[in-house]
């Protein structure tokens, strides 16, 4: 497998440091991150669209089924990216995808219809979220391979910076206008195509599209042939249960012990702040161990942290929980997000890339029913369930990231490990 660079070998041009990578990163890539922040500074859509069509009269129930067509868009959305990604190439899939995400966030605000409301979120939600398998692989083609876990933290550093900072600046302008959002977000969608479309008239943007014309044709069923892959999405999907518990349990959890809603904002915060300052800084480190190793510790690590939680009730603890989980997703995010496009064909990086997001997708939405049910039957038995499930993710990781080598003649990944290289909650993204 080829990713457009040439890996360095053993020493110090192997180990980058943050300020290397960020020097080494490539003008086209830099186009994607700036590109990427933006689109996620803009995104307000799904964050304030029940309270938009509250307000313009909608019932609670009917703004709920506008939200749920947007997330199941969403999900699709990223199947369709991938599949988009490896027949297209990576650039022209996110202009198409930001391009159109962007007229259909314009014409939001001026639908009254509730049935046309709920089509064009749950297309919008497809749209938008097409471009997330192209970005990751477009990271994996144009950076070099010893690179690739730093520059998937700096991509989540961008990535998490406009979550947290997009919601405010979303707040400010409802303060005046709802339709600002919409008019903003389609701003941002529409500045992240133009950004894409300078890469996709590009020479080497060019030549990606012409190899991915001539590749075999290809279906997801050739990614879940790849049984190794296969046991890894298990770990993501085993994670995702695990990590949205501090969405579900968590809350249900505090408010049992007597804290309120500020302390339960403040942990979430915690979390946020140690993410975007020091993820950077972990991955420093992290880099440098085997991907499979990488990825089970920080797996491991967000188990014990919930697990952690079954010993409150006093907020020293819960601290301590939150800063052990939030540890382990900074150690095993960036690198669990660089594996698909390591281990992946070329012509299949887009699938196997979106197949990694789906189980996560999978696991934010049964984790909180299963979290919730354990939790009415007994406080501690989500913590405890937490821990078991982090066993069987931790196993799946090691067996799943044991060593692979690409068979070429069938396209698909087996036995070779390569130092450190994909997402889960341990991909929050996620990107």
């Amino acid at each position: 497998m080829t990713t457009g660079q040439t890996s360095a070998g053993p020493g110090k041009a192997g180990r980058p440091s943050v300020l290397e990578t960020l020097r080494g990163i490539p003008g086209p890539i830099w186009l994607v991150l700036v590109g990427m922040l933006v689109n996620r500074l803009g995104n307000f859509l799904q964050i304030y669209l029940v309270l938009y069509l509250t307000a313009k009269g909608f019932s609670a129930t009917e703004a709920g089924f506008a939200l749920g067509a947007y997330g199941v868009g969403s999900v699709v959305g990223v199947l369709v990216g991938g599949s988009a990604s490896d027949r297209i190439g990576y650039a022209w899939t996110i202009v198409g995808s930001m391009a159109l995400a962007g007229l259909g966030t314009l014409s939001l605000p001026h639908l009254g219809s509730l049935p046309l409301v709920i089509v064009v979120a749950a297309v919008i939600g497809l749209l938008a979220q097409m471009y997330r398998p192209a970005s990751s692989a477009l990271l994996v083609e144009r950076t070099p391979e010893h690179h690739h876990v730093m520059v998937f933290a700096v991509y989540r550093m961008a990535f998490n910076l406009g979550t947290t900072v997009g919601p405010l600046l979303g707040a400010l302008l409802i303060s005046h206008s709802y339709n600002l959002i919409f008019y903003l977000e389609a701003g941002a969608q529409l500045s992240f195509a133009v950004f894409a479309l300078v890469l996709a008239r590009s020479g080497g943007m060019a030549e990606q599209a012409e190899r991915h014309a001539d590749a075999p044709r290809r279906s997801y069923a050739a990614v879940l042939r790849d049984t190794r892959y296969v046991l890894f999405l298990l770990a993501l999907f085993l994670n995702a249960v695990v990590y949205i518990q501090h969405t579900s349990a968590l809350p249900l959890q505090i408010k049992a012990d007597g804290h309120g809603v500020a302390f339960y904002s403040s942990l979430l915060s915690l979390n946020a702040v140690m993410v975007i300052c020091l993820e950077l800084l972990f991955t420093k480190y992290v880099q440098h161990l085997p991907g499979k190793v990488a990825v089970a510790l920080g797996i491991g690590l967000v188990g014990v942290g919930m697990n952690l939680y079954v010993a409150g009730p006093g907020m020293a603890m819960y601290v301590v929980a939150t800063v052990v989980w939030t540890a382990g997703e900074m150690i095993g995010t960036p690198t669990a997000s660089a594996w698909p496009g390591k281990v992946a064909p070329e012509h299949l990086r887009g699938r196997y890339i979106a197949a990694a997001a789906f189980p996560m997708q999978i696991g934010y939405a049964v984790g909180p029913v299963l979290g919730v049910a354990a939790w009415q039957l007994s406080h501690a038995s989500v913590w405890w369930l937490s821990g078991l499930l982090t066993v069987g993710a931790v196993a799946a990781t090691l067996a799943g990231m044991s060593e692979r080598r690409t068979d070429h003649g069938t396209g698909t990944a087996e036995a070779g490990e390569q130092p450190a290289g994909h997402g889960g909650p341990v991909a929050a993204d996620t990107p």
